[in-house]
């Protein structure tokens, strides 16, 4: 394995051409676009292209700092023709350097395989060392959050980490479209909030629940924010619903109305919003809004959104593995959560 390179600006002016791989869930790659703007402000005379997953390529479309996106199937596909399609795709393209964000033992086995074929670029780096890259990232302490995670493959090309945010761009289209749904329901600017009650049905241990989350809005109401969005998934429609009905006059249910891009743009326009651990609080952590996140059994040092302004919640641990994951989650009140809000403002 050769040590890590592209020490200074001039080893990165002979990149010509670069992938970057990251499939994953809308939440992950809502991370690691920190560190896809690291790595593009670094390699900035570079044409980078993102290799990504539909639906989430929809995240990238308006995305300048990506000549390309090389939108395939990997994960759910058959293996062999995923492997064929994305081996011509390097032929075809001719990188200089891949930057494997991924790095399981899927974008491993496409690799090595790649290499075996001679399709594969010389120089190519993950986030940890290991057979078939060619370069060698710095180490990261166990149990860190992804973001760290993520931060080692580009720290071995020499970049500096500096963003601590998503960074997630949108059109005027969906600027404007936007503004118009804010107006259609009477929301003003800092003048609402909003809840996040839902999650993957994979999730669903993740989930503060309907009662919290009312309670969490005529909190609000009482500290003088009377509106409240609430925003969510299409499979999460039924669960949003019934929100809406506990909280009443006020709420303006958003669930499955939106379009991926529009999430920030209405975060920004929020005064608070509080989440479970989706992907939907990622996205709205690229708008800076003041964030309470109320987490699962999953440790939040490692999974949290990432900002200055997101605060995560959580009971003990050790809760998890003696009492039902609801009863854990309940040890959390709308107190709490809006303590921890008002030291983010």
């Amino acid at each position: 394995m050769e040590p890590k390179v592209f020490a200074g600006s001039d080893d990165a002016q002979k990149i010509k051409k670069i992938l970057i791989v990251r499939w994953g869930s809308m939440g992950d790659l809502v991370v690691c676009s920190a560190v896809m703007e690291d790595i593009c402000r670094h390699f900035k005379s570079a044409e980078i292209h993102l290799n990504v997953e539909p639906p989430w390529h929809n995240l990238f479309k308006h995305d300048p700092r990506f000549s390309k996106l090389q939108v395939m199937k990997i994960r759910k596909a058959p293996r062999v023709s995923s492997a064929i399609s994305w081996i011509k795709m390097l032929r075809q393209e001719k990188y200089d350097l891949i930057v494997d964000l991924q790095c399981n033992d899927r974008s491993r086995l496409l690799l090595s395989f790649a290499r075996l074929v001679l399709a594969a670029p010389k120089l190519s780096i993950a986030t940890r060392p290991a057979f078939p890259y060619r370069l060698s990232p710095p180490q990261y302490a166990k149990g860190s959050h992804a973001i760290e995670i993520t931060r080692a493959a580009a720290k071995g090309l020499g970049v500096d980490c500096l963003t601590n945010k998503p960074m997630i761009h949108w059109d005027q289209d969906t600027e404007q479209s936007t503004k118009a749904l804010l107006e259609q329901h009477g929301l003003e600017s800092k003048r609402f909030v909003i809840l996040v009650p839902g999650s993957s049905l994979s999730g669903a241990l993740k989930r503060w629940g309907s009662k919290n989350y009312s309670a969490m809005a005529k909190l609000f109401a009482e500290k003088g924010i009377e509106r409240c969005v609430i925003l969510g998934g299409p499979d999460e429609v039924e669960l949003c619903a019934e929100l809406a009905e506990k909280i009443g006059e006020g709420v303006v249910n958003l669930c499955g109305k939106t379009d991926l891009l529009q999430i920030p743009v209405i975060a920004r326009e929020a005064a608070y919003m509080v989440s479970n651990d989706t992907g939907t609080a990622h996205l709205a952590a690229a708008a800076d809004v003041p964030m309470a996140v109320i987490c699962g059994p999953t440790d939040a040092n490692k999974v949290r959104p990432i900002g200055d302004r997101v605060v995560a919640l959580q009971a003990p641990m050790a809760c998890f593995k003696e009492q039902p994951a609801e009863q854990c989650m309940a040890k959390v009140s709308p107190e709490q959560v809006w303590q921890a809000l008002e030291k983010l403002r």
